[in-house]
């Protein structure tokens, strides 16, 4: 039944082109299968509470009689809201965003240009926490989908309402669904599905050729296969922490020669991946999120990020160590690596200054001083 006071939940049978009734309801959540009792239980429990009200000023307007009337939900726009209290910066919104739709001030505020958004949803998935909502997809629905299915979890897009006759819940673009919850509906039953009706010919397809690597393809539908394990999802990040040990994708950081363990990546690194103790660079590969800050912010250009699947992903890992500098006089052990003085004594040498008090401790390089008695 279309509801026009709040969300609804359709059951489709057949094929229909459901787009039409953005105009007619505020969101909708939709199904098509045999398990028609099981989604509308779900989808009729977030439908009483799912925050459609909460659009972003630029789409959104307070509906009035005549809007209920007439259907002049037509503005409120099925689109991502960024939650800036939630946001962590760490950019991965910005950089996955296939429009280009993306305002990212550092530290300081993230905004969407609505009128480049082309609601793909693809920077809901990728945020690894709830810094980003899309009200038709809300964390906590795709956790009570995942714990109660019945069999094998299946995404499909609007197109494949009417496009085929895949069996499946409905999500506006596979590329919003974030995939920790893939995983973690393949851990309870051995396999997940998202069925992308169009691929190359739809207008998504850049923002779902993005968020499928990694995952397994037959034809239009991707896949995730993982031992079954009892693990029930929660909210965003707690998920993603269950889904590395299933086999989701953990991030990984290499390091180069050439680091000096300065600890400019461990400042930075959003969530408390990287961490240095002694003269070691370690990484716990759970919790990074592969968003490149702290590439982007190492001063000598020598770290490498990347994804893949991790044995032990909660076990911190040795990244890069080095040994202490000691001083050239007394070889007592210095507050900085070889690297780091190595790379001091060069520059200042490069620039015509003073360089062989580097090499020293403070009591050495008193004794050395021209001016010492």
């Amino acid at each position: 039944m279309i509801r026009r006071d709040k969300p609804s939940v359709i059951i489709v049978r057949g094929r229909q082109d459901l787009r039409r009734l953005l105009s007619q309801t505020p969101l909708y959540f939709a199904y098509r299968g045999p398990d028609e009792d099981w989604f509308r239980e779900v989808a009729e429990k977030h439908a009483e509470t799912a925050e459609w009200q909460s659009l972003p000023p630029e789409e959104a307007k307070t509906a009035t009689r005549r809007d209920l009337i007439t259907g002049g939900f037509i503005r409120l726009r099925d689109t991502v809201v960024v939650r800036q209290d939630k946001c962590i910066w760490c950019g991965l919104c910005a950089g996955y965003c296939p429009a280009s739709a993306f305002e990212y001030v550092e530290r300081a505020v993230v905004r969407v240009k609505y009128d480049l958004c082309v609601d793909c949803g693809l920077c809901n998935s990728v945020c690894p926490v709830d810094a980003i909502k899309m009200p038709s997809l809300p964390d906590a629905y795709l956790a009570d989908l995942v714990k109660t299915s019945k069999r094998p979890l299946k995404f499909i897009c609007d197109y494949a309402f009417e496009d085929g006759d895949e069996d499946g819940v409905r999500v506006k673009c596979i590329a919003a669904v974030p995939k920790q919850y893939l995983y973690l509906a393949a851990a309870k039953h051995g396999v997940a599905y998202a069925h992308c009706s169009r691929d190359e010919k739809c207008p998504l397809w850049p923002a779902v050729e993005k968020w499928s690597q990694g995952l397994g393809r037959d034809g239009n539908t991707f896949y995730v296969k993982a031992e079954k394990a009892a693990l029930e999802p929660g909210d965003r990040w707690q998920t993603r922490m269950l889904a590395v040990a299933v086999g989701m994708p953990a991030g990984v950081v290499r390091v180069k020669e050439g680091c000096t363990l300065c600890g400019a990546c461990v400042n930075v690194c959003p969530t408390d991946a990287l961490s240095i103790k002694g003269h070691e660079l370690r990484l716990v590969p759970a919790l990074c999120i592969a968003c490149g800050v702290c590439a982007e912010k190492c001063p000598e250009g020598v770290i490498e990020i990347g994804q893949q699947p991790e044995k032990r992903p909660y076990e911190p890992v040795v990244i890069h160590r080095d040994a202490p500098a000691r001083c050239a006089s007394c070889g007592k052990e210095l507050p900085y690596t070889e690297t780091m003085a190595k790379k001091l004594a060069e520059r200042l040498k490069a620039s015509g200054l003073p360089h062989e008090h580097v090499h020293l401790c403070e009591e050495c390089r008193l004794r050395s001083s021209p001016s010492s008695p």
